[in-house]
Order: structure tokens, then C-alpha cells, then sequence
């Protein structure tokens, strides 16, 4: 676990804590136990709990997962005190390094981030989270978009299915992790003021306005998807049918064409079987039974 101070404040940052670093927190600070099972724990929900020298905080963060291309979430846990925050994370948010590295590296940083207190740090902490955000919404919009463009513009079947079910996934998976994100947001304002001053209400309150305008964006994202998928699936079904026209035009005209050539292919007698003009007989019979078809069809439009 490595740690930074400035003044009286201690920010401790530990990417996949193990319970030993936990218990020497615990320790140090008196956390509840149950506070560190929570960190412990794999799956754990959003939430702050409020306690008599600290707050535990507990955020879903979204990130991309490039492997695989899907939005993951990222549980972050946060022990808040009046001089202290311990951030505990599985590393797979560049957010927390960046900022690390900002106040590591630079005194005037250091200053920026910890000589307003550690609600303070929180705030900053949260913001860039959440303002991270934006790229993921940002990037299934413009997938979105090459979907319909692709959709629409070409002349091809396209099977594009798997791409939009694959949106669909991240589109549902980030709006489950915002969902509580914004509940919880909303009641860091009216926790205990000496964690979270007066002061800082209103800016949390921006993040608040940040993580609505995501679920705003999601919501018609959504919409944009479910349009896409009946669209897609509408076009894919006209396009089958052209198909299966044009098939069971060939198989109709073809039938009694078969039937003819079938029946005077049998081994027996038939009537003008030995004229010299029964060969072309048959071929100009079996022309004007074409043309006789392919003109109802023309009639009837289903051509």
C-alpha cells in the first residue's frame, strides 16, 4: 500500500488490497469489521456508511475491457476520515494513477488536491471518475451511428446482429452500474458535514449533473438500439423474401416444365413421338407455357 501526506492528511492507494494490508488499516484507523469483509468481498453493492470518525464508501466505476470488448464495472472502496482517505481498488481504473502521479510528482499538485481536506480529494477523486465516463457513452453512440449508417446505406445483406446485441450489453450493463452511482452521489450531501462541508454539497452535486446527463445519453442510446435491432431485423426479412421469391419463381416455372419433359421420357408410346417435328413441338409448347406464366405473374406483381 503506498501513501502520500500533506500536512495533517494521508492518502493511502492500494490496487487489489490484501487482508493484510486491510487489517494493518484497520488497525491504524479502527475500521468496523465489517467494513473490511465488504472490502474483502468480490461483489459488493454501492453504498456509504456512515460512522463516528469516518465514512466507507463503495462506487461501481465502468470501464472498457478491450479483450473482450465488453464495459465492465470496477468496485472501488473509499474510507474517508477528517485526515485521512484510503482508496482501495483492483487497478483497473488510469484515473486514480493519473491523479497519483499529479500529486506524487508536483508539490504544487500535492497543494491543489490535499490543502482543502479530504472531502476535497474525495470530490476530485469522483469527478474525474465519472467524467471518464463520457468516452465510454461517447464511443456507443458513434458505434451506433456506423451501425446505421452501415445499415442503411448499403445494398447488401449485412448481418450486423452480434454488433448491436453487443451494444445492447454495454448499454444495459452501464446503465445497472450509474443506477445506484446517482443515489448514492445524492447522499453525500447530507452526510456528516465534517467529512463533506457545506462547501463541497454544491459540487458534488455537479457530479450528480454529470451522472444524469450519462443516464439521459443511455436512455436514448437505448432506444436508439432497440430501433436498430427491429430495423435490422425487419430489413434482414425483406431481404430473405426477395431471396425466396426469386426461388419459388424458378421452382414454379421449372415444375411443369419438368412434368413435360419427364412425361415424354418415358419408355412407351406416345402420340407423335416419331414425327420429325415433335422435338420442336415441344420446345415452342414449353416456350409459350413459360411466357403464359411469367405474364400472370407480371400481372399479378410478383415480379
Amino acid at each position: 500500500m503506498r501513501s502520500l501526506t500533506y500536512g495533517d492528511i494521508t492518502w493511502h492507494d492500494d490496487s487489489k488490497p490484501s487482508e493484510k494490508d486491510l487489517l494493518l488499516l484497520q488497525e491504524q484507523y479502527g475500521f468496523h469489521e465489517l467494513d473490511i469483509e465488504d472490502c474483502l468481498s468480490e461483489h459488493e453493492r454501492p453504498k456509504a456508511e456512515e460512522y463516528d470518525t469516518y465514512l466507507f464508501l463503495v462506487f461501481h466505476i465502468p470501464y472498457f475491457h478491450n479483450p473482450t470488448g465488453r464495459i465492465l464495472k470496477e468496485e472501488v472502496n473509499i474510507f474517508l476520515g477528517q485526515n485521512f482517505m484510503a482508496t482501495l481498488h483492483g487497478g483497473n481504473l488510469p484515473v486514480v494513477e493519473r491523479i497519483w502521479n499529479e500529486v506524487q510528482t508536483s508539490e504544487e499538485a500535492k497543494k491543489e488536491f490535499l490543502q482543502y481536506g479530504t472531502g476535497f480529494l474525495l470530490y476530485e477523486l469522483m469527478h474525474r471518475f465519472f467524467e471518464d465516463v463520457f468516452p465510454l457513452v461517447d464511443t456507443i453512440t458513434r458505434r451506433l451511428r456506423e451501425i446505421e449508417d452501415r445499415l442503411f446505406e448499403s445494398e447488401e445483406q449485412v448481418d450486423l446482429l452480434r454488433e448491436i446485441m453487443t451494444l445492447k450489453r454495454n448499454i444495459i450493463t452501464m446503465r445497472s452500474i450509474l443506477l445506484p452511482q446517482r443515489t448514492l452521489v445524492a447522499t453525500l450531501e447530507h452526510k456528516n458535514k465534517k467529512f463533506v462541508s457545506e462547501e463541497l454539497a454544491l459540487y458534488f452535486d455537479d457530479i450528480l449533473d454529470n451522472i444524469e446527463r450519462q443516464w439521459a445519453l443511455l436512455e436514448t442510446a437505448k432506444e436508439i438500439s432497440e430501433a436498430l435491432q427491429d430495423t435490422h431485423e425487419s430489413w434482414l426479412s425483406h431481404k430473405t423474401n426477395a431471396v425466396v421469391k426469386v426461388l419459388t419463381i424458378f421452382s414454379v416455372t421449372m415444375l411443369p416444365l419438368t412434368v413435360i419433359t419427364g412425361f415424354y421420357g418415358m419408355n412407351i408410346s406416345l402420340p407423335y413421338q416419331h414425327s420429325i417435328h415433335a422435338f420442336s413441338g415441344i420446345l415452342i409448347s414449353m416456350l409459350l407455357m413459360l411466357l403464359v406464366m411469367f405474364g400472370y405473374f407480371a400481372k399479378k406483381k410478383w415480379l
